[in-house]
């Protein structure tokens, strides 16, 4: 260990030092233009014939291999395993001393080119997922000692008292002991319109206090919290899925091993220098090297244009495999913002009086129903609205107001039925609020959760990438607005009343049946984003911290429409990667016969390489610069 230790602070040190005198501190980029002066010089000097350009290209070649071995040795030492930089230090060493280095600067080159430019692209993307990231200390108001103290939240204790000001975060899982306000509960349960919460109400951490001041006593220390637990499980998720990435670097192991050990065989059994050369030169396998890379870059540079950001290629690439998308609906499909769909008159009531009655005295209140319903009122132009003499809010019920010496209540049916008065059966789709005169129904007011218009159509569109299966899952209690929403995006089927673990449990489910893919707003479905096989967050803007954390696709905006654009990219990537490797297998079989059997000398064969490196990224390029609609 401390042999490890030392080795590890030794690279270190040599890092530090090559950062500081790299262009931009990039290694990577340092090594790119030592191979090209390499190739400049020494390409001079077989035109021109002079010394002192072969002298400098000796120069470059050498500082260029001391980089890639570097980087090689510390892979091996640190890391146990072995990395691309084999090939290119074993055939720059061959090459040099088989008296041809231009062909091993040639080689250098470009793979490092080619995979510098690949990283860049995607180191870029995940700086700026990086830069989402910008949650502020988390903290609470804990009143002890007849003093209010602001302390971090993993200090908060069973017990604590914790004042939550209004239009504050609810920082712990606990019971209202004194106020009473309206609580958006939309970032857990998914329910999009605020619950009215009292003395003895349970609040849950992560919610948003939206009416007035309350004090809540803490049932969970500050690391048990919902949002902490939510936090460890998409950690834990997330971990999981890193086998697949071991597992495909333990396959480029065996390749780049068997590469160089085919080249030292040859040797072997010929001893002539100029075949291994010639193998190491035609078979380095940029193609191979570049085809998944090159893709990826290109794909997530694309999709980067369009204000989504992915983590790396391998969530794109899992997309095309995937059987069922489950989607959230509050904050993913829909904006959480009430409208109006529908009123309904009854008694013989005139509608216009109805709207202005309840615009009346619904002007009076800031709740989003209130907004929504005045709202509507004055696109239908109702006309002057009749002067209210007396209004109240009752919290959690509805509102009361005196118009014309006559009492109008409005709230739901339930409220109503508690005070007495009798409803008749009104079918509608949504939310019913209702609008009563001197216990007399006039009117429904039925709420829906306004719709963008590029949800229409969204399910077929994700059919035609490849997805069988579309299924809505909401923390909506009302049945009838979810069967709306299933219905206007053409889902397979709806679950309403569904809670972070009903959504994680559902996502489960379907991986029995295939690969889902899961999207949301990262906020009450990041588990079920996290569990899913790919993850995609709308909205990444609103949550960052665990949007970040869960989702592994993130778009930055709240146009669903992404969707069927991202699964479309990822079935044009996979296509891409398909056709490099097919091209990467018939060059380097053909290439490497070619090279056994003395065809090829090392020049021919790194320029050859050199073509074949070109065809792979200039196919990955494609993904980038297409023009039009991805899916195209």
């Amino acid at each position: 260990m401390p042999v490890q230790q030392t080795a590890a602070a030794i690279f270190k040190r040599v890092d530090a030092l090559l950062a500081a005198v790299s262009p931009n501190h990039n290694v990577m980029l340092l090594r790119v233009i030592a191979a090209l002066v390499s190739v400049l010089c020494f390409a001079g000097d077989q035109v021109f014939g002079y010394p002192a350009l072969a002298l400098a290209g000796t120069v470059t070649y050498i500082i260029c291999l001391l980089l890639y071995a570097e980087g090689l040795f510390k892979t091996i030492i640190l890391m146990h395993r072995v990395s691309a930089e084999l090939l290119i230090v074993a055939v720059m060493v061959v090459t040099f001393l088989d008296g041809q280095p231009l062909s091993g600067a040639l080689v250098a080159w470009v793979i490092g080119l080619g995979l510098f430019i690949a990283t860049s692209i995607i180191r870029k993307n995940r700086e700026r997922i990086e830069g989402l990231v910008k949650e502020g200390k988390q903290t609470a108001r804990v009143i002890k000692d007849d003093t209010v103290r602001e302390i971090g939240l993993h200090e908060v204790s069973v017990g604590d008292l914790v004042i939550v000001p209004k239009g504050a975060m609810v920082p712990v899982d606990g019971v209202v002991t004194e106020g009473h306000s309206s609580v958006d509960e939309s970032a857990v349960t998914g329910e999009p319109y605020p619950v009215f919460k009292q003395a003895g109400s349970q609040v849950t951490s992560g919610t948003l206090n939206l009416s007035a001041p309350i004090h809540v006593s803490a049932t969970r220390n500050g690391d048990d919290t919902y949002l902490s637990v939510v936090t460890k499980e998409i950690e834990e998720s997330l971990a999981q899925k890193s086998e697949t990435q071991q597992h495909a670097e333990t396959i480029v192991q065996v390749f780049l091993i068997g590469v160089t050990g085919y080249a030292g065989l040859l040797y072997f059994i010929t001893g002539d220098l100029h075949l291994p050369a010639a193998v190491l030169s035609v078979a380095c396998p940029c193609a191979w090297a570049l085809a998944t890379p090159a893709a990826f870059a290109a794909t997530i540079g694309r999709l980067s244009r369009m204000h989504v950001l992915t983590r790396g290629g391998e969530p794109l690439e899992r997309l095309v495999g995937a059987e069922t998308l489950v989607t959230d609906k509050t904050g993913t499909l829909t904006r959480a913002e009430p409208v109006v769909g529908k009123v309904v008159t009854l008694n013989g009531a005139d509608e216009r009086e109805v709207l202005r009655y309840a615009a009346a005295v619904e002007a009076r209140f800031c709740h989003p129903i209130a907004t929504a319903i005045t709202a509507h009122a004055e696109v239908q132009e109702t006309g002057a609205l009749p002067e209210v003499t007396e209004s109240e809010e009752l919290p959690g019920q509805g509102v009361r107001a005196m118009i014309d010496d006559s009492i109008v209540f409005i709230g739901s049916g339930e409220t109503l039925r508690a005070a007495g008065i009798t409803l008749p059966a009104v079918q509608y789709e949504g939310r019913a609020v209702w609008l009563a005169v001197e216990d007399e129904p006039r009117g429904v007011f039925v709420i829906r959760d306004a719709l963008p218009d590029t949800v229409d159509g969204f399910a077929d569109a994700v059919r035609a990438c490849g997805i069988s299966r579309v299924v809505l899952a909401t923390g909506d209690q009302e049945e009838g607005e979810a069967q709306r929403v299933a219905a206007a995006i053409g889902a397979d089927e709806y679950h309403a009343g569904c809670r972070p673990e009903d959504k994680t449990a559902l996502v489960k489910r379907f991986q029995k049946e295939g690969q889902v893919v899961m999207v949301g707003d990262g906020t009450n479905d990041a588990p079920a984003l996290a569990a899913a096989d790919v993850g995609i967050a709308i909205g990444g803007h609103r949550n960052p911290g665990l949007v970040v954390r869960s989702a592994e696709i993130v778009v930055l905006g709240d146009d669903p429409a992404a969707v069927p654009d991202i699964l479309a990219a990822g079935k044009a990537m996979k296509r891409a990667i398909t056709q490099n490797y097919a091209w990467a297998v018939g060059f380097n079989t053909i290439g490497i016969a070619l090279a056994t059997a003395g065809v090829l000398n090392p020049i021919l064969a790194a320029v050859l390489h050199h073509i074949s490196s070109v065809f792979v990224v200039a196919n990955a390029a494609r993904l980038y610069y297409r023009r039009g609609d991805i899916q195209k």
